[in-house]
């Protein structure tokens, strides 16, 4: 390379970054117009993608080499732009796939200002006040809790960073000086858990060396809180086994049916297998609450005056939830996912748990050390990540202040009316509620075939032929819903469950999953949007009793909560 040519490349890379005379914020947004120049063009202000499902991609190709040195600016940002063509929007009220944030506009743009100055949260030396943001959101929310001063919490990638720091920190219990000396020999830890809790637990075992077959799941049906003494009972066994028990996750409220296990029997029948095993520990007790924690914000709310008129019916089912929420007080540690209810981009999450130093606890020497230094000498070396981006902690900052304890009430309120609105309007409409038991904000629907049978209880018990039909006639009727065979007008995306039941033979049997999102939804957006669904499901109807082919078969997949 040339002098001239060094020379000409570094003038390239100056223009394209920040002048060090200014702020460099008229440059972001003038480049982030050119981004959203290359978004396709909005049709139905009520889509849900951001062009069409799916997006054509075959564009990459022209950039499967790595170029020799800079290219025009304005085509590669628009071509990384056109990676979004197919983006679900979240904002739209026919979103209804699964809980994801729709992000207020200041947390968006937090997130970008933050990412032009690039601190990283593991140094206040090196993040400004960011680390100062952020512990005081850990005090505001342990407060919600009920927690001491003594509590603590770092933000991290979200819920499945919440169960590495749970169990891990079970591990120091169970085994003092495990994270200094690893584990012994012996019997794996084991971690109990119910039914309904995350699918990510055996993963969060297997990466701490314990094997997925820790994981130990207490049997729960569907819609069911968890017995305590069958909790109990399990550590119990594995007591009596010999194997150490490092952590118990309950469920603070799952997506798909709210299931939330009562946190202070279970406190107290692990306290009393404690006290018959004779054990210097109680097993550490976490409480996942990724989805449920803005009921938090009810637990000071005056229910029998209602100042936000939410009426009787609604109060009483968000007041007996907050009951069950509320009681995080007894457990050890939580996680909040801002990126979920929190309304802010992804990702932003907290772990908070009511003793920092155990927290603190795997730092070199296991010192448990929590003090606070003057600012530029505080390195967070108990975090996960070596590198913590600073975005996350000022979004959720920026979503609390802004609209405050009674807007995140409003916009829980809402999608709950929005879920319970479908669940009347939908089963007049072809589309059997599965979870009528439901308080939270997702509901399961059956699409009817048109040649039945007409109700789950009736599929259950059917022919694999039957079942068979109906799960295709499901999937095709989601395909048809989401536009991915047409119908750019009436798109609805909803989550397809493939295997929501199980027949006789343990055959798989498909559902439909509403969760819905956007703060645009009321009554009268629920209500179009079910004519909506009725109408290509009329039609889909049609084409099953009349058409010449046969619909296609249906995949089996795993689908992430």
């Amino acid at each position: 390379m040339s002098r001239r040519v060094f020379e000409a490349v570094r003038e390239e890379l100056r223009r394209r970054m920040p002048s060090p005379s200014g702020t460099g914020g008229e440059e972001l947004a003038r480049r982030i117009g050119v981004a959203f120049d290359a978004f396709p063009p909005r049709t139905d202000p009520d889509d849900p993608w951001l062009g069409g499902p799916p997006g054509d991609y075959a564009w990459l190709a022209e950039y499967e080499d790595l170029p020799d040195g800079p290219r025009d600016a304005d085509r590669v940002l628009g071509a990384a732009a056109r990676a979004l063509h197919g983006q679900l929007r979240w904002h739209s009220p026919s979103t209804l796939f699964n809980m994801t944030p729709q992000p207020l506009l200041d947390t968006a743009a937090v997130t970008a200002v933050t990412g032009l100055y690039s601190p990283n949260a593991l140094w206040d030396f090196c993040s400004a006040g960011v680390i100062e943001v952020e512990r005081q959101l850990v005090r505001q929310f342990a407060r919600r809790a009920g927690w001491p001063d003594t509590a603590g919490g770092v933000f991290s990638f979200g819920g499945k960073a919440g169960l590495l720091y749970a169990v891990r920190m079970g591990l120091n219990r169970c085994l003092p000086g495990s994270s200094r000396t690893g584990l012994p020999p012996g019997p794996a830890p084991a971690v109990v858990t119910t039914a309904h809790n995350h699918d990510s637990l055996e993963s969060v075992c297997a990466l701490l060396g314990l094997g997925t077959d820790a994981c130990v799941r207490v049997p729960v049906p569907p819609g069911t809180r968890a017995e305590p003494d069958a909790i109990a009972g399990a550590v119990d066994a594995l007591l009596a086994q010999g194997r150490p028990v490092a952590c118990v996750v309950l469920s603070g409220g799952n997506i798909l049916h709210n299931d939330i296990d009562p946190v202070r029997p279970v406190t107290a029948a692990l306290d009393r297998v404690r006290a018959r095993h004779a054990l210097p520990y109680r097993p550490l007790v976490h409480f996942d609450t990724v989805v449920t924690w803005p009921w938090l914000f009810f637990t000071d709310y005056d229910f029998a005056g209602d100042p936000l008129g939410l009426g009787a019916e609604l109060a009483g089912r968000v007041r007996a939830t907050t009951d069950l929420v509320s009681q995080v007080r007894e457990a050890d540690s939580m996680t909040i996912d801002f990126h979920k209810t929190g309304l802010a981009p992804y990702s932003s999450s907290l772990f908070l748990t009511r003793d920092a130093a155990e927290l603190h606890h795997w730092v070199e020497g296991g010192r448990g050390e929590t003090v606070h230094r003057p600012h530029g000498e505080n390195a967070l070396l108990h975090t996960i990540e070596h590198s913590r981006g600073a975005a996350p902690v000022l979004a959720a900052w920026v979503a609390v202040q802004s609209v405050g304890v009674d807007g995140f009430r409003v916009y829980l309120a809402n999608l709950l009316m929005a879920n319970r609105a479908f669940m009347d309007l939908l089963p007049s409409r072809g589309f059997e509620l599965l979870t009528p038991f439901s308080d939270g904000v997702a509901s399961v629907y059956r699409p009817v075939p048109p040649d039945g049978p007409a109700d789950f209880a009736g599929l259950l018990d059917a022919e694999p032929p039957v079942l068979e039909a109906a799960n295709n006639y499901t999937h095709a009727l989601f395909r048809l819903l989401a536009g991915y065979e047409g119908n750019p007008y009436s798109r609805v995306v909803l989550g397809h469950l493939p295997a929501y039941g199980r027949g006789r033979g343990g055959e798989p049997v498909a559902a439909l999953r509403l969760v819905p999102g956007s703060v645009f939804l009321d009554e009268a957006a629920c209500s179009r949007i079910a004519e909506r669904m009725e109408q290509v499901k009329k039609a889909l109807d049609v084409a099953v009793l009349f058409g010449p082919e046969e619909l296609n078969g249906t995949p089996v997949y795993h689908v992430p909560e």
